[in-house]
């Protein structure tokens, strides 16, 4: 079962807050925000022994648009065993997704990130780094997510963000909206990033 670890009382995180629409104005203005250390179509094309050739060392992964449509409560054989590889080959993972749902009990030992602040804010990874993967340095760590304006905040934390192709499902509107003019910006000033 998926250990849920949990800091402090639970923070609502989903939704609009100040920091998703402040990262999100100044994304056009600082464009080395939207550079993808990486970018595929799907999670399980992540190339593992390239990142620890690369010097990384925990990951954190989203889940909604990225593991599985948003609020699965299944997911794909592939996608679990392409995070348990992660796993035995030494990489420290975690799934650090907005939502609050218990719903990863098909990823077995692998920490849930609860109770810290929502992505992008920088303090959140930096908790998410520290307290769920037990590492120190944000330029060993990679976030992997569809969307830039939450996932893609790990580059204000000095991480690096692997950008993944969303998997459609039920998001609202406004989500789904932003994160396209997102990706469309990310497009636009690094257009050979992407698949």
């Amino acid at each position: 079962m998926a250990e849920i670890t949990e800091k402090n009382n639970p923070v609502s995180r989903e939704g609009l807050t100040l920091t998703k629409i402040l990262y999100f104005i100044l994304m056009p203005f600082r464009p080395n925000l939207l550079k993808p250390y990486m970018a595929f179509d799907h999670f399980t094309e992540v190339p593992i022994e390239q990142l620890k050739l690369s010097g990384i060392q925990g990951v954190l992964i989203d889940a909604d648009g990225t593991l599985g449509p948003h609020h699965s409560r299944i997911f794909s054989r592939e996608v679990v065993e392409h995070v348990n590889k992660m796993v035995t080959s030494g990489l420290k993972v975690a799934i650090y997704t907005n939502a609050f749902e218990n719903r990863f009990q098909q990823f077995t030992d692998i920490n849930v990130v609860t109770g810290v602040p929502p992505k992008p804010d920088r303090q959140g990874f930096k908790e998410a780094m520290e307290i769920f993967l037990g590492l120190k340095n944000p330029s060993e760590i990679c976030m992997i997510g569809d969307n830039f304006i939450t996932d893609g905040g790990a580059r204000l934390a000095g991480m690096q963000f692997i950008h993944i192709h969303p998997i459609k499902g039920d998001e609202s509107f406004i989500h789904s909206f932003t994160r396209k003019l997102a990706f469309q910006y990310a497009r636009f000033y690094f257009p050979r990033s992407f698949p």
